[in-house]
Order: C-alpha cells, then sequence, then structure tokens
C-alpha cells in the first residue's frame, strides 16, 4: 500500500507542479487543457497529463470496489485519450480531445459519488466556477481533480 499512496501523492505532485507553473507564468487558464495552446513546448501538456493518470492508475484501480471498477479504469483510459490528442482546437482531434473529456469528468464525478458520497472539492470548484466565469471550466476541473486525488489518498491511506 505504501508503493500506491506514493504513486497517487506523485500524480497529484505532477499536476500541481504543472498547474502551479502555469498559472504563475501566464495565469489562470479557460480550461486546464488550454494550457497545451500557451505553453511555448507542446509536449509538456501530454506528457503531465498521461503521467498523471499513468501513476493513478493502480492506486485508482485497487482502491476501487470490483463491481465500479469500470468508473476507475475509464477515468485513466479518457486521461490517456485527453492527453493523446491535446490539440482540441482542430477539426479531428477536437472531437476526440472533447469526447474524451466529457467521459473523464462524468466518470470522475461517479467515482467521487460512489466512493466517499458527497464530492465537497467539486462543489466548491463549481461555486468558484459560478463567480469567475472567465475561467468556469478550469475551476469545476480543478474541483473535481483534487476532489480526486483527497479521495484517493486517504482511501489508500486507510486501506494501508
Amino acid at each position: 500500500m505504501i508503493l500506491e499512496l506514493i504513486a497517487v501523492s506523485v500524480s497529484c505532485l505532477i499536476m500541481t507542479l504543472y498547474l502551479t507553473a502555469y498559472i504563475n507564468s501566464l495565469g489562470v487558464p479557460a480550461s486546464i487543457s488550454a494550457t497545451y495552446y500557451k505553453t511555448e513546448k507542446k509536449w509538456i501538456f501530454p506528457t503531465a497529463i498521461s503521467l498523471t493518470g499513468l501513476c493513478a492508475l493502480v492506486p485508482l484501480m485497487n482502491n476501487t470496489p470490483e463491481n465500479y471498477q469500470f468508473v476507475a479504469f475509464f477515468i485513466v483510459a479518457a486521461t490517456l485519450f485527453v492527453a493523446s490528442a491535446p490539440a482540441f482546437r482542430e477539426e479531428m482531434i477536437g472531437k476526440i480531445h472533447a469526447t474524451a473529456a466529457t467521459v473523464l469528468g462524468i466518470c470522475a464525478l461517479a467515482w467521487l459519488i460512489l466512493t466517499t458520497g458527497c464530492p465537497w472539492i467539486a462543489i466548491i470548484g463549481l461555486c468558484i466556477a459560478v463567480l469567475d466565469h472567465k475561467h468556469f471550466l478550469f475551476w469545476v476541473e480543478a474541483g473535481l481533480l483534487y476532489n480526486l486525488f483527497i479521495d484517493l489518498i486517504t482511501i489508500v491511506a486507510l486501506n494501508g
């Protein structure tokens, strides 16, 4: 279990470092995916997203009840599709990206509700989003993402 705790913590750290560096340099983005277009090195977004998903894979699968592990699998699979199709403004790639991002958001919300009940941090993200319309999607995504990280870290720690 300690390796799973390390893996999910690394996952959270990668995303936190990526978003913190971006926000400190360029401000709050419209969405996490929008960071792809404003960074000079286009490999950074897909790398950060892929590593985040891959590091969370084993802890997520091992700490999700078997009857809805498919939801955990779809979270990681959708994350990898988002990372592999980062240029969402292009017609074909945009469809893949949007579909994967939608699946990711729905599955993350479903996982949170199924495992911990009420997704409080996601709700706080939504409240911030309502107040900051310009960055609405970013705050919704960040709320879901960090709710998922905190709940998964807590579950792994309690199971260890």
